[in-house]
């Protein structure tokens, strides 16, 4: 449990990456993805803290993980969770990094698996909210208000379809929340609290980049 725990979101993406040839032209209302990105803070930093509950299908008591995450745009996503395990998962182009502790749990480069590209930007798009990027792979609907927007996606193709069954996203400024349900019917809440955006990172983030 873990191990899973950690994992949820990064085994979904690198199923869907490995599946994934080329992406098709976005299927929805492009002046949509530009109204909902205008609202959008545009600095390169965005951190604040999670709430990840998992309800698996069948299983009436979900998980529960909370912790902290920082997105450097050009750099990449540092996910931490500090309960119930400890675990630290960095996504970068090149690189995906899962340690406990000191311990290494995973490491998988872009040189040894392709897939790790794909898999990167899909985590960078979300976390960071470029909407454009990520109707490259899925199909969305949704609606804007002065208030806060809302996305839902559902997968173009039968790789990505054999994985994600639907993805939704909340928010205003920044992403507040993510829904993502597996085709199989396990189904995953991100809240985001605490979000905060700035023009680059502190030290400590920086260290933990390199």
């Amino acid at each position: 449990m873990k191990n899973t725990i950690g994992r949820t979101l990064l085994i979904g993406f690198i199923s869907c990456a490995l599946c994934i040839a080329v992406p098709a032209q976005a299927a929805g209302d492009p002046a949509l993805l530009r109204t909902i990105q205008s609202q959008l803070a545009d600095d390169m930093v965005v951190h604040g803290d999670f709430t990840q509950t998992r309800q698996l299908a069948g299983v009436k008591k979900p998980l529960l993980a909370k912790g902290a995450f920082v997105v450097e745009k050009t750099r990449g996503v540092l996910w931490r969770t500090l309960t119930p395990f400890p675990q630290t998962m960095r996504v970068t182009q090149g690189e995906i990094l899962q340690k406990d502790g000191d311990r290494v749990l995973m490491l998988l480069r872009a040189d040894q698996e392709p897939a790790v590209n794909a898999i990167s930007r899909v985590l960078f798009s979300l976390f960071a909210g470029d909407l454009s990027a990520l109707a490259e792979f899925f199909d969305y609907t949704g609606r804007a208000g002065s208030s806060g927007w809302q996305l839902s996606f559902t997968p173009k193709n039968d790789g990505l379809r054999a994985v994600i069954g639907s993805m939704a996203l909340e928010g205003d400024k920044v992403v507040r929340r993510v829904t993502l349900t597996s085709a199989a019917g396990d189904v995953t809440h991100i809240a985001f609290s605490n979000v905060a955006t700035a023009a680059a990172l502190t030290a400590d983030e920086r260290a933990q980049f390199e």
